[in-house]
């Protein structure tokens, strides 16, 4: 078994709402912003080769558009999902499957791209089963007001009419060392993996705990739809996670993508710091 992460394009997101109501004054002193109170953001995907299958974690914002929404993130597209795969020996073709933790545009955008022939939209990985939660699918299908710009259904809805989608109803191992587990607060039906390798068991942490800084419980992004199911989601996979000696992975953390968890007096928090091909 081996496990990668893969970088896609960064942006920037504002600070107030990577933080949601920790006041400026303390969340500046633990993840940096700049004038206009924008911090960088990290959008990695986790690639896991497994017993003949080749499992893709997410797939980023995806090719640059002229739809105007990417403006206001200030995409850096010099990460590509495509070239970071191949510096690892894979093409697109070889993913055998795609777990989308949820479908904001931020996590499935690299669903689809460009054929530079035809100038068609196809699917980015054509031989790739897609694992999406039952909930998720149906909210993204109909969205609620508050979230229904984070969707950009032309990456996705497609998928109904092929035979390569498999919805998660309930918390699944994809392999044996692949578990999906399910969580409300973000989304409804955000769905993240708990990876065995070897000896040790990661974490990707995703929208759920986005950066190290927000491993507190207190502090969740104002994204989330159930902040308070956040709240409990954080505190029993954060317990969990401790317990077990767990490695936390960050999909979001643009300074810091792993991390040990110890217990303190004020709770659980990260500890140790280092890079994801520090782990195997």
């Amino acid at each position: 078994m081996k496990t990668f992460l893969i970088e896609t394009p960064v942006f920037k997101i504002d600070g107030g709402a990577f933080f949601g109501v920790v006041p400026k004054m303390i969340w500046k002193n633990k993840y940096p912003s700049d004038e206009n109170n924008m911090c960088n953001a990290a959008c990695r995907s986790i690639l896991i080769k497994e017993s003949g299958r080749l499992i893709l974690i997410d797939n980023g914002i995806g090719e640059k558009d002229d739809s105007g929404v990417q403006d206001g993130y200030f995409v850096d597209f010099s990460e590509n999902l495509e070239q970071n795969l191949k510096k690892y020996g894979y093409d697109p073709e070889d993913v055998t499957d795609v777990v989308l933790t949820h479908l904001h545009f931020d996590h499935c955008g690299g669903t689809t791209k460009t054929d530079l022939v035809t100038g068609k939209t196809i699917p980015a990985f054509p031989n790739a089963n897609y694992y999406i939660s039952q909930a998720q699918w149906d909210n993204a299908l109909k969205p609620n007001y508050r979230e229904k710009s984070s969707y950009h259904k032309e990456k996705f809805e497609f998928l109904k009419d092929t035979n390569k989608l498999r919805l998660v109803k309930q918390d699944l191992f994809l392999t044996p060392n692949v578990h999906l587990r399910i969580f409300n607060g973000h989304t409804p039906g955000l769905m993240l993996p708990v990876v065995k390798v070897g000896e040790k068991t990661f974490f990707f942490a995703g929208d759920l705990i986005p950066a190290m800084a927000s491993i507190p419980l207190a502090w969740v992004s104002a994204y989330d739809l159930f902040p308070l199911t956040s709240i409990e989601e954080k505190q029993q996979i954060l317990t969990e996670a401790e317990q077990k000696s767990w490695i936390m992975v960050f999909q979001h953390d643009y300074y810091t993508e792993c991390c040990e968890l110890v217990s303190t007096p004020k709770g659980i928090r990260g500890g140790e710091t280092f890079k994801f091909d520090e782990l195997f």
